[in-house]
């Protein structure tokens, strides 16, 4: 072969060695296998998880880059943007928040929109959240909210923090849920929910009651909240507030049932990544961005084996540089 044949062949394979790293640099949503990475938190095995969310590391496993999850943290949407992945919420909470948000007082936001400190997939559907969101699409639907945008669909990704929850975080349950989609458009209910708040007696769903609105829990909060929105007094404000809400709801294509992520199980079977309910793995949101992001989860093929470790001779050679051939293998036994 020619010195200008040759040049051009090793440039050709080059190239196709660099074409196969770049498909391959990060993890495919289509190669997760569901039962490595059930849909299910409570059907996650929390031993084979803990396996799972350090086996990709690349001191294990022997594929380059194969499970790396890109995270960008300063992702942002509005809230017509984005999309449920449970139907479980409670409207008086989102009411409560939605007031605070109107009244400038809400905690890491002031006004609508803010931090959730949650998971969203690239086909913007919240992994959590959803109180924050839903009582933005109450108070403004165009404001910003921010979350982790990670670049898995939502579907996929359930699954893999399903696994990090009991894994890596070591958080056996999910969290209850109560409530559906059809109380956030039901107009009566909704003027109900507000009334409760004006009097501050709602409920809050854990043995208390609602005072204030949130980031001024002082009684009567609420009502004076509705009253300076709507320009109305006592029940009309009540009535007026109610009227508000219900028209942003309907502008939201996501705050439905019928927008919920399919295949998306019930709150309480899905992740919760959350420094409070942590028993390991601390900080819990931090930890698992840097897991998605170093490829430490064995997501995809080729996998680390059971035990998430190389066999001692596999080993020695890995650090030599020198992986060993099953050639090389005979060769050894016979000496």
């Amino acid at each position: 072969m020619s010195k200008k044949l040759w040049s051009d062949h090793t440039d050709m394979r080059r190239l196709t060695q660099n074409f196969r790293e770049f498909l391959t640099e990060k993890a495919d949503p289509g190669a997760v296998d569901p039962a490595r990475f059930p849909t299910e938190l409570s059907s996650v095995d929390a031993e084979k998880a803990a396996a799972l969310v350090k086996a990709g590391d690349p001191e294990l496993d022997t594929s380059r880059d194969d499970d790396v999850i890109p995270v960008d943290q300063d992702g942002s949407w509005s809230a017509s943007q984005l999309k449920p992945s449970q139907t479980s919420m409670n409207l008086g909470k989102a009411a409560w928040f939605a007031l605070g948000m109107l009244n400038g007082t809400m905690y890491g936001s002031g006004g609508p929109g803010g931090e959730t400190g949650a998971f969203i997939s690239s086909d913007n559907y919240l992994m959590d959240g959803h109180h924050r969101w839903i009582a933005t699409a109450m108070a403004d639907p165009s404001a910003e909210i921010k979350g982790f945008a990670v670049d898995f669909p939502g579907k996929q990704l359930v699954g893999i923090l399903n696994t990090v929850t009991k894994g890596l975080l070591g958080i056996a349950k999910g969290k209850p849920g109560s409530g559906g989609f059809e109380q956030f458009h039901d107009y009566e209910a909704i003027v109900k929910t507000l009334g409760a708040l004006a009097a501050d007696t709602q409920d809050d769903g854990k043995g208390g009651k609602f005072s204030g609105v949130a980031g001024a829990k002082e009684p009567g909060m609420a009502l004076q909240v509705m009253q300076k929105i709507t320009g109305q007094e006592g029940a009309e404000a009540v009535k007026a507030m109610a009227q508000q809400f219900l028209k942003n709801l309907k502008s939201v294509k996501g705050a439905k049932a019928s927008a919920v992520m399919p295949g998306a199980p019930q709150r309480s079977d899905m992740p919760v990544i959350d420094d409070k309910l942590a028993t390991k793995g601390k900080p819990a949101v931090s930890n698992t961005i840097a897991h998605l992001e170093k490829g430490t989860i064995d997501v995809n093929k080729p996998y680390a084996d059971a035990r998430g470790e190389r066999s001692p001779k596999k080993e020695h050679y890995r650090k030599r540089g020198k992986p060993l051939s099953r050639l090389g293998q005979r060769r050894k036994k016979r000496k």
